[in-house]
């Protein structure tokens, strides 16, 4: 038997576990309410015979795009500037997104439920709804790191001091991680990145340490009915997890440094207009889908054609203020 070159078993090595099927599960609308024995917010999903949910394998959304999602959503919350309702932004994602929690389960019962039973929805109900305490405890882990990761990677990679002094801060739910407040002590932008560079493994490494172990099994691929080996999924945050993770491992720094090995198609990137996180589609992509960042590109793509211009042809500038 030929023994594997390789200490750990990789993607690679497994073959096929790069691989991730996993199902969705919406619900047509959801409430919140105050559950007075536990003294905690629960937000419960609405449906009805006409307007039941629908479960099943979702081919359409992507992991990476639920991980920036989410992350969005945390910034949200954790934003100490902000005084908007926690409560109404979790049921506000949950409505416009898909249901966050038991996936499989409730995709078992809903794909084999009989409507017309009226102990279903008593039941259906029950089993799907969930602590908005739940929710914000496992995005504040999520979100945190992906921060913390985001940020270390704007130093290393775009040399980008001033994110990592203004990492940390104390947000509403939670403080950002401290893990480079020690490098504060050096006020020169170059050498404050030069510092962490050099520590950038070990800082990297204290990355993985953040991350929960990612369960492994077999299942059976609907489209193509192949048996292949896929993350295990019970909720939107253990994909996001295995994007997150996928993401980490196949987009680790050449030994080269080339600082626009980062900005490959399918990764996350920061909006240069609003701040958002956002999944690169093409390879010149730096602003986001929103019709207000990409009004705001054009107007500096723009801009920055009058100024070369300008420079091309000093004349311009003459003419241009004769004008006025």
């Amino acid at each position: 038997m030929k023994r594997l070159s390789t200490e750990m078993l990789t993607f690679t090595e497994i073959g096929g576990a790069g691989e991730m099927i996993y199902k969705a599960v919406r619900f047509p609308d959801y409430y919140w309410e105050f559950d007075h024995e536990i003294k905690e917010d629960v937000i419960v999903p609405v449906f009805s015979y006409t307007k039941r949910p629908t479960a099943g394998t979702d081919y359409s959304l992507t992991g990476l795009e639920l991980l920036a999602n989410l992350c969005n959503l945390y910034r949200k919350i954790n934003n100490p500037d902000s005084s908007a309702n926690i409560t109404e932004l979790v049921w506000d994602w949950c409505r416009n997104n898909i249901h966050p929690y038991y996936i499989d389960d409730l995709c078992d019962i809903i794909e084999s439920a009989d409507f017309k039973n009226p102990n279903i929805y008593e039941r259906l109900r029950g089993d799907a709804s969930f602590l908005v305490s739940k929710f914000v405890h496992d995005l504040s882990n999520l979100g945190s790191t992906f921060e913390y990761y985001d940020v270390l990677n704007k130093v290393y990679l775009e040399h980008d001091a001033s994110a990592g002094r203004k990492l940390y801060y104390e947000g509403r739910i939670r403080e950002s991680i401290p893990l480079l407040e020690k490098y504060k002590q050096y006020t020169d932008d170059d050498e404050y990145i030069k510092q962490i560079s050099a520590k950038y493994d070990s800082l990297m490494k204290g990355v993985i340490t953040l991350f929960p172990a990612v369960k492994m099994n077999l299942k059976q691929n609907n489209r193509t009915k192949k048996i292949e080996m896929g993350a295990e999924v019970h909720s939107v945050f253990d994909i996001a997890w295995y994007s997150f993770v996928r993401m980490v491992a196949t987009v680790a720094p050449p030994p080269d440094t080339n600082p626009d090995y980062m900005f490959s198609q399918s990764s996350i990137l920061t909006c240069m207009a609003c701040g958002d996180f956002f999944v690169r589609h093409s390879s010149r992509q730096r602003y986001c889908n929103n019709p207000d960042c990409q009004a705001e590109r054009n107007n500096r793509k723009a801009r920055a054609y009058y100024k070369r211009k300008k420079e091309y042809n000093p004349k311009l500038s003459g003419e241009k203020r004769s004008l006025l």
